[in-house]
C-alpha cells in the first residue's frame, strides 16, 4: 500500500484515531523500514549512512528509508526525508523543455544559437547545424561540459543569473567542438543553457515555471528547484563525503544540470509518470511521442551506424545486471542518487544515498532493486565468430575528451589499446583506468562486452576508424605520438626530479656556485609548495576562485618554463657545464613546451 492510500483511510477516522494511527503509522515506519536486512547489510558494508528508496512493480508502489538521514543524531531516512539527487535534476529539467514543446511554444529543432545569443557562441558547423534543442537534451550539442569555476566556487549564490555562467570574457567557453547531433558528450554547460531556454520562452525563472507546470500537477509537493540547505529544513538529509565528513547543500552555478531537493514519496510519482501516457488527472504534461524517446537516440553517428544505445530527451538505455533499462544517474556534493524505469514491464526504482563516496560500490544498492521488482533479463546476444578482429585492433584516443581542459590528460591516461584475444574469440580493451574488457563481435561492426547482453560497442567510419559505446566515443590514434607523449613525460619528471634533488645537495653540502645554473628552476619547483600548502588551508569549494593560492600556481607555472631557459642559456654559455645538469634542464624544458602547446600551462582554474 502506498503513502497516499493509507493517508486516505487515515481521513475516515474520528481525529483523535487519526492522530494515533498517524503516530503509530510514523512509528512503524521509522523503526521497521520495508526491505530491512538485506538493504542495512549493503550500507553496513559500503559505509553508507542511508538510503531512500522508492520502486514501482505494474501496480505496487513502495517507499522506503534505511540507515540514517544524519549520522550525528542518528535521525533515522525515511519515505519522507528530503534528498538531493545531482543530475537526475536534469530529468526533471528536460520534462519541462518537452512541456514547451507540447504546448507549441518551442521545438526541438529551435536553434537555440538564435535564441540565446548573448552567450557567445563558437560553432564551425554555425551555417548547417545549428545547436537546437534536441542537441542540449541528448548531450550532442559538442559543448564542454563544464568549467572548474561553474564547479567549485563559492560566488555563486542561491539567486545568481544563469547568464553569469557564460560570461563573454571567457575564451572559447561555447567551443562547440563536435558537428552537433553527431555525438554524444555530457555537457552540464547544456542543461544550464536549458534553464535559460525555459527561462526565455516563459518570461519567468526556470524554478517558478518547473514548478508551477511540471511538480504541482505530479503531485510532487516536498520538491523543490530552489536552493534549499540543512540547517534551514530539518527534513534535508545531510549529506557525507569520504570519511564520514558531513557536507552541506553547495550552491552553484549551473543549478538547472544538478539542483532538486525531493523525497521518495515524490519521486515515485515522477516514475509513475514515465510508465504513463504523458496525462496526469486527464491533463497532457507532454505529448505521448516524447515518452517512447526519453531514452532513444536519434542522431549520433553510433546510432545512425546500427547502435541502439545511448542518450536520449532524458535518460540513457543502459544494458546492466542482465537487464534492459532507461536510467540516470546523479552525483551532487555528499549524494548520490539512480533513477531506472523499465516502461514495457511497468517498472522502476529511484534511490538516493546521502554519501558520495570514491570507495563505496553503489551498483550492489542497482542490483539489489532490479531483483526486488523482479525485473525480466534480457537474452544475450551470441558471439558471432569472424577472422577479421585484426583490422579493428590499435590505439583509440577520445574524441572529444569530456572536458576540453584535460583533453592532455585523457590523451595519456584514458586512451584505449585493442588487441585480439584468439582464444576467447573478441577484442580485449586495455586501459590505465580500469580492468580488461572483452568485447565479443556481433557483426556489421557491432560487438557485446561479455558483461553485456546486447551490443554495447560499434565500429564505423570509412576505415573502422571510430569506436563508440553510444556515452563515449574514440578514434584510432597513432601509437608512436603517444609513445613520444610518455616519453617526453617521463624524461620530463626525472629532469625536474633532478633538479629538485641536485638543488636540495647543493644547498646542504655548500656547492650551490657549482651548480648556480640550476637554482632559478630549483626556487621555482621549491615555491610550487607555497600554493599546496594554502590550497589545503582553504575550502576545497574554492578551488576555482581567484584566490592567493590559485594566483600564486599560476605565476610559478608560467615562471618555471622561463626559470629553465635561463638555466639553459647560463649552461649554454659555460664553457664546461655539467652535462647531467644541461640534459636534466633540456629534459624538463621539453616537457614544459609539450604541456604549454597542449594548454596545460599555465596552470589556470578560473577561466
Amino acid at each position: 500500500m502506498n503513502s497516499d492510500s493509507k493517508f486516505q483511510i487515515a481521513l475516515s477516522l474520528p481525529r483523535i484515531r487519526l492522530l494515533c494511527g498517524l503516530s503509530l503509522f510514523l512509528t512503524t515506519m521509522l523503526a521497521s523500514p520495508a526491505f530491512p536486512s538485506q538493504l542495512d547489510s549493503i550500507l553496513k558494508e559500503e559505509s553508507l549512512p542511508g538510503v531512500a528508496w522508492a520502486t514501482i512493480d505494474a501496480n505496487t508502489v513502495e517507499t522506503g528509508g534505511n540507515g540514517y538521514a544524519e549520522l550525528a543524531d542518528e535521525r533515522p531516512m525515511t519515505a519522507a526525508t528530503k534528498v538531493q539527487v545531482g543530475s537526475v535534476t536534469k530529468t526533471l529539467v528536460a520534462v519541462g523543455v518537452l512541456r514547451l514543446v507540447s504546448t507549441g511554444q518551442l521545438s526541438l529543432d529551435t536553434n537555440v544559437e538564435q535564441l540565446l545569443p548573448e552567450l557567445h557562441w563558437d560553432n564551425p558547423w554555425h551555417a548547417e547545424t545549428p545547436v537546437t534543442v534536441r542537441h542540449l537534451l541528448e548531450h550532442t550539442a559538442g559543448i564542454d561540459n563544464l568549467r572548474m569555476w561553474q564547479f567549485l566556487n563559492t560566488n555563486v549564490t542561491a539567486d545568481t543569473p544563469l547568464t553569469d555562467a557564460f560570461p563573454p570574457n571567457h575564451e572559447h567557453l561555447l567551443q562547440i567542438r563536435t558537428r552537433p547531433g553527431s555525438q554524444y558528450s555530457y555537457s552540464n554547460m547544456g542543461y544550464a543553457m536549458l534553464g535559460l531556454v525555459i527561462e526565455h520562452v516563459s518570461a519567468e525563472r526556470y524554478e517558478d515555471y518547473l514548478a508551477r507546470e511540471i511538480l504541482e500537477p505530479l503531485g510532487m509537493h516536498d520538491s523543490s528547484f530552489r536552493y534549499i540547505v540543512q540547517s534551514q529544513d530539518s527534513r534535508l538529509a545531510m549529506g557525507y563525503l569520504e570519511a564520514g565528513i558531513a557536507q552541506s547543500s553547495v550552491t552553484m552555478f549551473l543549478r538547472p544540470a544538478g539542483q532538486f531537493t525531493t523525497t521518495a514519496d515524490d519521486m515515485q510519482r515522477l516514475l509513475r509518470f514515465f510508465l504513463g501516457n504523458g496525462m496526469v488527472d486527464g491533463k497532457e504534461i507532454i505529448a505521448a511521442e516524447y515518452l517512447d524517446s526519453l531514452g532513444t537516440p536519434s542522431t549520433t553517428d553510433a546510432y545512425l551506424a546500427g547502435l541502439p544505445m545511448g542518450h536520449g530527451l532524458a535518460l540513457a538505455t543502459r544494458d546492466r545486471h542482465g537487464v534492459l533499462g532507461e536510467c540516470h544517474p546523479g552525483e551532487t556534493f555528499g549524494f548520490r542518487a539512480y533513477l531506472c524505469v523499465f516502461r514495457e514491464q511497468s517498472k522502476a526504482f529511484f534511490y538516493a544515498v546521502n554519501a558520495d563516496s570514491e570507495n563505496a560500490d553503489y551498483e550492489r544498492l542497482n542490483r539489489y532493486f532490479i531483483e526486488q521488482i523482479d525485473v525480466a533479463p534480457v537474452s544475450a546476444i551470441p558471439r558471432v565468430p569472424t577472422d577479421r578482429l585484426d583490422e579493428y585492433t590499435g590505439l583509440y584516443q577520445l574524441a572529444p575528451s569530456n572536458m576540453a581542459q584535460f583533453a592532455w590528460l585523457d590523451w595519456m591516461f584514458n586512451s584505449l589499446w585493442l588487441s585480439v584475444d584468439q582464444h576467447r574469440g573478441g577484442l580485449v580493451m586495455h586501459s590505465l583506468q580500469g580492468p580488461e574488457r572483452l568485447l565479443l563481435p556481433l557483426g556489421d561492426g557491432l560487438f557485446r562486452a561479455a558483461d553485456r547482453r546486447l551490443a554495447s560497442h560499434i565500429f564505423f567510419g570509412t576505415g573502422n576508424e571510430v569506436l563508440s559505446y553510444g556515452l563515449t566515443t574514440w578514434r584510432k590514434a597513432s601509437p608512436l605520438l603517444l609513445c613520444l607523449g610518455w616519453v617526453s613525460l617521463i624524461l620530463g619528471a626525472l629532469g625536474l626530479l633532478y633538479i629538485a634533488l641536485k638543488g636540495l645537495w647543493s644547498i646542504l653540502s655548500g656547492r650551490l656556485l657549482e651548480n648556480k645554473a640550476i637554482l632559478p628552476p630549483w626556487l621555482c619547483l621549491m615555491a610550487f609548495a607555497l600554493p599546496v600548502y594554502l590550497y589545503t588551508t582553504q575550502p576545497f569549494l574554492r578551488f576555482g576562485e581567484v584566490t592567493a593560492a590559485s594566483l600564486i600556481l599560476a605565476t610559478l607555472s608560467v615562471l618555471l618554463p622561463l626559470s629553465l631557459c635561463l638555466s639553459w642559456y647560463q649552461l649554454a654559455q659555460s664553457q664546461n657545464p655539467s652535462r647531467a645538469n644541461l640534459y636534466a634542464v633540456i629534459a624538463s624544458l621539453q616537457l614544459c613546451l609539450v604541456l604549454l602547446s597542449q594548454g596545460v600551462l599555465p596552470v589556470v582554474f578560473w577561466r
